[in-house]
This record gives C-alpha cells, sequence and structure tokens, in this order.
C-alpha cells in the first residue's frame, strides 16, 4: 500500500515535470541505476534494455502500467497503446495522453477492422473481453465477474495500423487480450516479419467461451518463424495454473546456441 501511495502521490507527478535526460542526470548524480526494469515484468530481462530508439505495441493496455514500466526502463521507446474500453483509455490518456513517446488509440485489435461487441466486466474491468465470460470457469476458480454488458467498441489490425502509420520496425509487441490472442495474432500476419518480439499472455484454464489454449499462440508463431525464449505462469494457490506469459523471439536475431553454456534450466509455474 505505502509504494502505491509513493508511485501516485510522488513518483508519477515527478514523471510529467521531469524530462527522461534529466532524471537520468539525477540517477547517475545519486549512484542509482540509470534505468530499473520492475519486477512486473522480470520475464523482458533477456531482451533489454535497448538504449537505441525503437517502437513497442502495447495491445491491451488498460490503464497503462506495462508501458510505464517500459518507459521507466527504456525511455527511449516510442509507445503504440491500444484500449478499446472508454474509461480505461480516458485514464492513459489523463496520464501519458502529453507524452511525446506515447501514440494512444481507443481501439481494439483483432483479425479483421470494424466494430465489435466488446462484453465489460463491471467487478473485474482489467479481465474486460471480446469473448464471453465462461461463468462454469470463473466460478470454479472463485473469480466474480459481476454483471456483464455488452458495448460496440472499434476494432483494427496490426497489419492495417502499421500500414497506416508506415511502421518500419516493431521492437516488441506485447497482448494482453483476455482470450483473443488468437484474433491478434491473425491480425499481423503480413507484419511479423517486421516484429523482433511478441509478449503474450494466454490462457491454461479457459475463461472465456471460445478462448484458445497457450498452446495455439506457441504453434501459431513457431510455425511463422519465432522461438519461445521464457515463460511465466500463476495459479491462485494450488498449483492449478490459469494463464501464462510467453515471450518470443523471432529466428535469426540470435544465435541459436551459446556455446559457451552447457545448459540452463528454467522453472515454469
Amino acid at each position: 500500500m505505502l509504494a502505491s501511495l509513493v508511485e501516485m502521490l510522488v513518483r508519477r507527478p515527478l514523471r510529467r515535470v521531469v524530462s527522461p535526460q534529466r532524471r537520468g542526470q539525477i540517477k547517475s548524480f545519486l549512484g542509482l541505476p540509470k534505468t530499473v526494469l520492475h519486477a512486473d515484468w522480470h520475464i523482458l530481462s533477456t531482451i533489454g534494455p535497448p538504449e537505441e530508439p525503437h517502437v513497442v505495441f502495447d495491445i491491451g493496455a488498460h490503464h497503462g502500467w506495462f508501458f510505464h514500466c517500459w518507459l521507466d526502463w527504456c525511455p527511449n521507446a516510442e509507445v503504440h497503446a491500444f484500449e478499446p474500453f472508454p474509461p480505461s483509455y480516458q485514464a492513459i490518456l489523463r496520464q501519458y495522453g502529453v507524452d511525446p513517446r506515447v501514440s494512444l488509440r481507443q481501439t481494439g485489435v483483432g483479425a479483421t477492422v470494424g466494430e465489435q461487441t466488446f462484453y465489460v466486466l463491471n467487478e473485474s474491468t482489467v479481465s474486460n473481453s471480446f469473448l464471453v465470460p465462461n461463468r462454469e470457469v470463473w466460478e470454479s476458480v472463485r473469480y466474480n465477474t459481476g454483471l456483464v454488458t455488452e458495448t460496440t467498441v472499434p476494432v483494427t489490425t496490426i497489419d492495417a495500423y502499421v500500414d497506416q502509420q508506415h511502421v518500419e520496425q516493431i521492437y516488441l509487441v506485447k497482448i494482453d487480450v483476455q482470450g483473443y490472442e488468437m484474433h491478434v495474432l491473425r491480425g499481423a500476419e503480413q507484419s511479423l516479419p517486421k516484429i523482433e518480439h511478441i509478449f503474450v499472455e494466454a490462457g491454461i484454464q479457459r475463461l472465456y467461451e471460445g478462448a484458445p489454449r497457450f498452446s495455439d499462440a506457441f504453434e501459431f508463431l513457431t510455425a511463422r518463424g519465432f522461438h519461445l525464449m521464457a515463460m511465466r505462469a500463476w495459479h491462485r494457490g494450488n498449483h492449478v495454473l490459469m494463464e501464462t506469459d510467453m515471450l518470443f523471439r523471432r529466428n535469426g536475431l540470435a544465435p541459436p546456441v551459446d556455446e559457451s553454456v552447457v545448459k540452463v534450466m528454467e522453472n515454469v509455474g
């Protein structure tokens, strides 16, 4: 609680008035690391921090926590954030609307361009989705959706956006869309050669009707020239895994084997 209050009352206001360059100078003077990766995103430690300018897509930005942490770690990033739910979009607009590094889009991302029904979970808006919640699974894991309402939101695709904005290269695409990840990936077929890394949340328990398994994202991306770099998963105290985050890298960006390393063990779960 104290850390959250410090973040809200001290750090965020300071970020608004102190440039990234000036913050770096202050940290250097105090003997602090120039940038720090938040513990929430330790899984990304192997791919950064890139110091050169680079592009990041945050798909399913909610209140902007992911790209907020990424910009702390990589202040030279150019972020394109997509959030279809109006209250969440307004929240990130208030916080980051004047940051020249951030382009905010009030739209969902899927496999086709147009409009779609969006399901709002009134007691868990972080779990809003284009898919209907599976109440049986939610109840089995002691989750509560609250009242589920419907709205209509605009939807674009990664391919359409990349073409419209003339994006040449994307360092990282983060996808957190509550069961809709395969639609996002299918709408990025033409852009995949421009993407270096993909960080995608995928379900192990099917919390939504028609949601894919995490293995579907794995098979889709490995068939299209990506390899899995790292995974993390979480459970609700009973070791029944709920969801996994998977980090993929496009083949050819690094040698497949480091000859100096015999074996490195990675824990998932």
